[in-house]
This record gives C-alpha cells, structure tokens and sequence, in this order.
C-alpha cells in the first residue's frame, strides 16, 4: 500500500511540477545553420524571460525550465542580419526549429505596431488604433467595440459583466463617477490607450493592504497636454427640430478641464450624462441624498428603444469640470451641473388585472407634461498618496420638478398636476493616517434634506373612502418630508504579512420628520387623512473584517454587529424598538492560471426597510392608488450567495464570464392590494411571513479578431423568482422567469464597409397560483451598415426591426435612418445629412407583465425629421 501511495504522489508530483524542455536549430533559408542566435522563452501574456540560448556553429539550441506553470509560451529568435521572428507554443510542442530570412537592418525603415491588447501586471492596454473606424467620433464609439468591454444604454461601462469602480484620465478622476459626460465628447483621435486596471484599490495608502476585486477604467492620451472636445449645431425640419453641443476640455499635468453647453429638442436624453455611473460614488450618493418619494401623476412608461425615436423634449444642459494640483499630491474638484428639460409624452396604456375575484381591465390615454429643473454644486478636496489619505466632499442639490397629466380613463377625463421642490446640502469627510504600522480611519456624513410634494387631481376621487360616497370636484394631497443624517466611524487596520485586519466601530443617526394631509374641495381630512410622524433612528455599529492575500488567492470574512434604538412618534402617540443583528458575510477568490479566475461571496442581512413608507394615515399616491401602512416597518433578513468565473486570454484577445446569484428573503409583512371594480387599489400591510427566493445565472463571451477586425459578443442572462402576495383577501403564489440572450458583431472585413449587428431575445413568463403561465416572447434586430465611398465620405444606414409575439395587438416595427457625412480630414470638420424614421412609423407597441397584471403600452412616435449638422472634433 505504501509503495502504491508512493508511486501516486510521484505521478501527482510530475503533473504538477513537470520540467518543460524545447529543442530545435535555428538555420537560414539555404538550411545552413546560425550561429550566435539569441532565444528567449517569455510566458505568453508578459515580456518577461524565463530562459534563453544562444546558438553555436551547429545552430542547435535547449531550453529549459524546471516548473511549467503556463498553459502558453513564446519563443522568440533574433539574429543580426536576419529579421526577427516568434512563436506561440504549449506544453505540447517539445521540439521546433526556426528558419530566418535576410533582412539588412536598416533603421529609418523600422515600423513597430503594437498588438490591439497587452496585459502587463494587473493593467490590460486596449491600442485604440486597433479598434478605431473612420466613422467613429468619440472615445465611447470605440470602447464598446473592444473585447471584456461593454457600455449599457445609460453609459455605465462593464468590465468582465461587472462596473467599474473608477473612470481616470491619465489617472485623474475628474468627473467623481459622471463619467458619460468624457466618454461621450472625448474625441478619439485623442486618445492613445484604453487601460484596465484590474484589482484596482482607489485609495494609495490601502492599495497593498484592502484587496479590490473591482476594476477602473484609465484613458491615456497621445499628448502631455491635450486639447479635445467637440462643438456642434443641426437644424431640421419637419417640425423644426435643433441641436448644439459645445464641449471644451483640457487636460495637462497640474489640471484638467471639462466643461459642456447641450441643448436640443430632438429627442436626445443628454440628462444622462450627469447620471452617477460608477459603483462607490454611486453608494455614496445614496447614503447622503434620499431617494424618497410618493406622489405620482399617471404616468407613460419609459419604452426600451432609443429617446430619439419618441421622446418630445426642450432641454438645456450646462456644466463645469475643474480638477487642479495645488500641490503634489493635494488636488481640488469642482463639479457645477444645471439641467432644464421640458418634456411631452403621449400615449396608451390597456392593463388587465388577473385576480381571483375576476379579471379587470383598464384602459388609459395619457398625455404627460413634465418640467426638471436641477442644480449641483459639489466641491471635493482629495490628497491620494501612499502614506495619507484625506477627503473632504461639500455637496448642494436643487430640483424644482413639476409635472402635468392629462388622463382619459375608460373615456372619464381626470387632470392631474404636480410639484416637487426640494434641497439638500451635504458634507463627507474621511482621513487616513498611518501610526506606526498600523492605519486609523476617520470618515464623517452630515446631510439635510428639505422636500415637500402637492399632488391635486380632479375630479376627486375614492369617494367612498374620502368623502362618505359624495362626489366632489378636487382631491389634492399634501407632504412635508424634513431629514437629517450623521454616519461617523473610526477605523483601525493593520497588516501582519498576508494577514489584514480591519476593525470599525461607528454610530449612525437619523431623524425624519413626514406631515401630510389631504383636502377634498378645499376641505381639510380629519384623521385617518391625516400625517404627523417622526422616526429617529439610533444605530451603533461594530464590525470585523480578517482578510488573507498571498499570491493567487485572497479571502476575506466579516462579522458586522448592529444596534437599531428607533423612536417613532405619529400623533399623539409614542413608540419605540430596539432590534440587534450579526450579519456575517465571506468573500473569496482564487486564480488558476493566468486566463482563469473564480469567486464566490456570501452575505447574511437585515434590512428595516423604508421607513419613510411607515405613515399611519392614508396619503393618495396617486390618481388609483391610495396608501396606509399602519405604521410597522418591514423587517427582511436577506441571504444573498454568488458563484462567478471569468476567463481572460488578451494575447488572443478572448473575455468571458459565469455567474449564479442566489436571493432569499424573510419579510415580517405581506403586502394586500385590494382593487375595486374600476382596478383603483387600496394598499394595506398584514403582520404574516412570506418568503421571496431568486435564481440568477448569467454568461458572456468576447472574441476580437484582429486580422479582420471584428469583435464578436454572446450573452445569456436567466432569472427565476417566487413569491407571495395577498390579492383581494387571497394569498397566492407568483412565480416570473425571464431569459434575455444577445449576439453582438462588429465586423470590418472590408476596407469600404463595416457592419454591426445586435440580437437580442427577451422571454418572460408569469404563473399565479390556481391559473394557467402567461408568456411574451420579443425580439430586436439592430443592423447599422457604413459605407466610405472615397476619402472624405461617409455613408450610415441602420435599420432597427422590432418582433412582438402577438402581431395583432403589437404590430412588428421597423426603424430605419441615413446618414451622409463629408469631412475636412485636415480641419477636423464634418458636414452631415440625416433622415430620421424612414418610414414615418407613428405609434409603437409592446407588453409587460408584473405579478398580477398584463400592460400593453402604445407610444406616439417622433415623425419623419430632417437634419442638418455642422461638427468640429478638436
């Protein structure tokens, strides 16, 4: 037996640390063998030399290494006089010979091109040569084509399936997370490299102390100082429709500069540029500035294809960008964003209700007019080095938002409006000092929120309910809403070899004050009509963190306890709670090989849910709907496990990825939607348990050709979830599964066309206890074809063709556009022509499930347009 477990380890022994050895000669092409030949053995993915030979008279050469740890090698030969040549290899190939061919090295003839993607350390560079069209203008039309990259319709960037945690130009972070606004007005012309940085730790002074398993983004210019940007204008017909956009920026090595004026009434959403796009500032936006928000006029839904095709708008956007270095390491951010934007939707909703006292169906045509008006003013003061940290971010938000609606209910008219002003100012202070070998963290949140919403709808309506069964002319709806947040924690981490330890102790208060009330023709509701409420929250927190990282591993567990002292006073009543939660959580990651890696994490939380929601008094939500929560929060204990792999090969220009997510969740409170006969809903809480669990498994897949250049994507996306909901006093089961799979091409074989194509297929199904599965099934083919007939001309066609399942209510739908473009390569100027909806298509149509109902959407279409634009890229 010991004799077998012997001869067992030394087979295992031999796989694992097996001697790789490569022969062969080196001749020229009479096969004559060189002397003097130098040959180097690199791994595939780095420039690194782990062996070399030079040859003797016989031209013969060994190398040899005593650990395989590579799945592919490179062998490179040079010789003086004969050109240079390499090869990839594998562990297979144990013998190669090489023939060279004479070359008279001449060095005013030497052109060196740079492979479309090289992998040095933990920074992936993307050559952005390599992937740029002559048709493409900004640096985003050439990021989407690169291979692990993608950018989602609201301009967030995926590196690997997963956002990025910080946007840098020349590893500067300029825009703090609206990084849309460069993406998109950056020219590409440029640009010299898009860099990933894998693993990236935004903060120096943590960066070899707190593993990130995040990704950034870095932009790399061909200049030292660089000035780029882009100024536009377009005028059209049919009605008059107008454009313009004027985007300097700078960029040196003391400061950057980005400022933007946009303004058009063609349907293009530039408020998305001053969207929060990447993860941690995100998550720290809604940690100061509450989200909260109830009333509601009936609204049009957002469709799923481009604003440019239905949206009516008059927007008018400004902002000011300025980073300086006032010292080495110390710099000072400016953000300063406006927004105006008028907008006119109008449209169809048909919804049938399925419930078990019968099904209802509700049709709507809505007409909505919606004005925003916002203002931000965020100063940030940042010193990043390697052995301090220090942030402090002041914060001003405005909105002065209105909207009006103009509703036919089952051929009843309703007019609705609606204002909501509010303000905000915050502030976020954290430093980091080292004492010692260990480090101390201090971080601080102040924020108030002042917010007040008035909803009036007429006729009035729930007259049962509000006015004893009366009719009456107005209804309309008030609230006051006041909230002050203090978040404040130390710190301690302290690394011991592979070992970090990382130990927090914080508190965190919240006070929120929420006053409503309701009138019905200019006459005050008593109660239950009626709002006073003021929950305070009290929250000690302590957590633990033991984190290990020692080469290709790194795993990490936490032990977070939270005290919740919560006071509620509503009226003239007095309650309070106290509640105390462990919410373990473990991460762990492991890479295999230079190309594979994997991860998993695990969380167990708790979750107190809105308290915001908790008014004891029914407030209208909205024209058919009408709320009372009685008061209780919502307690969910929450499970949350992920399974991921991703695979990366960027010498042969291959990304993917494969992930399983797994949800559940305990509530304390079931949700009652109770619907009358015209489908208005009263909503009420029961004090019952219910659980929701969500399976999720997704996949991609990314090649890049380079020698046609052409970028090929596949993904698949698979959810399945189930829950309870009491409807019309009976508990049913939901159950929703979704399948949503894409195929993407980017294919430039031909020197005088190139064609994109996008695929997608979206499968939703939805099963209620006790009735039979309903299922949708919609495709989208997106196909953009560009011509360049000569030099200086460009033609686009692109054609988007819409497939419904039910062609009757949802008839199919085809898009298309042209383009002709003429250029002054020189002056950097381009004239363009474009036509809008070919085919003048007027409406279109789609469905949607949610538990209980089926929705048909139908929008008015922007008609035929024409336009005529004047570009200067710089």
């Amino acid at each position: 037996m010991k004799t077998k477990l012997t001869l067992l380890f030394i087979l295992i022994s031999h796989f694992i640390f097996a001697q790789l050895t490569i022969s062969g000669i080196v001749k020229n092409e009479k096969g004559e063998p060189i002397s003097g030949a130098n040959i180097t053995l690199s791994p595939g993915n780095s420039d690194e030399t782990l062996t070399y030979f030079i040859t003797k008279s016989d031209g013969k050469y060994l190398l040899k290494i005593d650990n395989s740890l590579h799945e592919t090698y490179e062998i490179r030969v040079r010789a003086m006089n004969y050109a240079f040549v390499s090869e990839l290899i594998n562990e297979s190939s144990l013998n190669f010979d090489f023939t060279l061919h004479e070359k008279a090295i001449e060095l005013k003839e030497v052109k060196l091109k740079e492979s479309p993607i090289r992998k040095k350390g933990d920074t992936i560079a993307y050559d952005v040569s390599n992937f740029k069209d002559i048709q493409d203008r900004s640096i985003a039309d050439v990021i989407k084509k690169m291979p692990g990259i993608e950018i989602e319709s609201s301009g967030r960037i995926l590196y690997q399936g997963e956002p990025i945690n910080k946007y840098y130009i020349e590893g500067m972070d300029l825009l703090g997370g609206k990084y849309a606004l460069a993406n998109e007005n950056l020219s590409a012309d440029a640009v010299s490299k898009v860099q990933i940085l894998e693993n990236h730790q935004p903060i120096k002074i943590l960066d070899s102390l707190v593993y990130s398993p995040k990704a950034a983004l870095n932009i790399k210019l061909k200049n030292k100082i660089t000035y780029s940007g882009k100024a536009e204008v377009g005028l059209g017909v049919s009605p008059f429709i107008y454009q313009a956009n004027i985007t300097p920026m700078l960029f040196t090595k003391q400061q950057q500069i980005l400022g933007s004026y946009q303004s058009n009434n063609r349907g293009k959403n530039v408020s998305q540029q001053l969207s929060t796009l990447s993860l941690e500032d995100l998550l720290n936006d809604n940690e100061k500035f509450s989200n909260s928000s109830w009333l509601n006029i009936a609204s049009i839904e957002t469709p799923n294809f481009a604003s440019e095709r239905w949206l009516d708008n008059n927007v008018n956007l400004g902002t000011w960008n300025h980073l300086f270095k006032l010292k080495k390491e110390l710099d000072l951010r400016l953000n300063i964003s406006y927004l105006n934007d008028y907008q006119k939707r109008f449209g169809e909703t048909t919804t049938q209700y399925f419930l078990p006292t019968g099904n209802i169906f509700l049709n709507e045509k809505k007409r909505n007019y919606l004005q925003s008006e916002n203002l931000d003013i965020k100063a940030t003061l940042l010193r990043n080095s390697s052995k301090n940290y220090l942030e402090n971010i002041l914060e001003f938000k405005g909105d002065w938002n209105s909207s009006i609606g103009d509703l036919f209910r089952n051929d009843q008219f309703i007019q609705q409006s609606l204002s909501k002003p509010n303000r905000e100012i915050s502030n976020q202070f954290k430093i980091i000092k080292s004492i010692g070998k260990q480090l101390i963290t201090f971080r601080s949140i102040l924020a108030f929120k002042d917010y007040t919403e008035n909803l009036s709808i007429s006729p009035g309506v729930f007259e049962s309910l509000i006015n004893q069964g009366n009719t009456y002319e107005n209804a309309f709806q008030n609230i006051r809403f006041k909230r002050f947040v203090s978040n404040n924690y130390a710190e301690f981490t302290k690394g011991l070899k592979s070992f970090t330890l990382e130990s927090k102790i914080g508190v965190k208060y919240i006070n929120h004050t929420l006053k409503s009330d309701l009138m019905a023709d200019n006459q005050p509701k008593e109660s239950p009509f009626i709002n006073d409420t003021r929950w305070a929250t009290l929250n000690p927190y302590v957590e633990n963190k033991f984190s290990y990282r020692k080469n290709n591993f790194s795993t990490s567990f936490g032990l977070p306890f939270q005290w919740y002292y919560l006071e509620n006073t509503s009226l003239n009543t007095k309650n309070s709670y106290q509640r105390f939660y462990v919410e373990p959580k473990v991460n762990l990651s492991v890479d295999f090989s230079n190309f594979w890696k994997f991860f998993t994490n695990h969380s167990f939380s708790n979750d107190l849910g809105n308290l915001t929601r908790l008014h004891e008094g029914y407030i209208l939500y909205k024209y058919n709907s009408i709320q009372q929560n009685n008061g209780q929060f919502n307690e969910v204990k929450k499970w949350n496990s992920a399974i991921r792999f991703e695979y990366k090969n960027p010498i042969k220009a291959r990304f993917a990825n494969f992930g399983y997510n797994y949800m559940w969740n305990e509530n304390n409170l079931l949700y009652s939607y109770k619907y009358n006969s015209d489908a208005s809903t009263v909503l009420e809480v029961l004090n019952k348990k219910n659980h929701q669990q969500t399976h999720s498994f997704n996949t991609k897949i990314s090649q890049y050709f380079s020698k046609i250049k052409t970028t090929i994507t596949l993904s698949s996306a698979y959810n399945f979830s189930f829950f309870d909901q009491q409807i019309n006093n009976e508990l049913v089961k939901v159950n929703n599964t979704s399948i949503v799979s894409n195929f993407k091409a980017s294919l430039r074989v031909l020197s005088w066309s190139t064609l994109e194509y996008d695929y997608n297929i979206m499968n939703y199904k939805n099963k209620l206890s006790g009735s039979s599965s309903r299922s949708l099934t919609n495709q989208i083919h997106q196909v953009v074809v560009h011509f360049f007939p000569a030099k200086q001309h460009y033609i686009k066609l692109n054609f988007d063709f819409y497939v419904n399942d039910d062609r009757k209510l949802n008839p199919n739908t085809t898009f298309g556009d042209l383009m002709y473009r003429y250029s002054l390569v020189k002056r950097k100027i381009d004239f363009e022509l474009s036509a809008y909806n070919l085919f003048n298509e007027k409406y279109f149509s789609q469905n949607s499930f949610s538990s209980n109902y089926e929705s048909r959407f139908v929008y008015q279409l922007r008609p035929r347009q024409l336009m005529v634009t004047t570009r200067f890229n710089f």
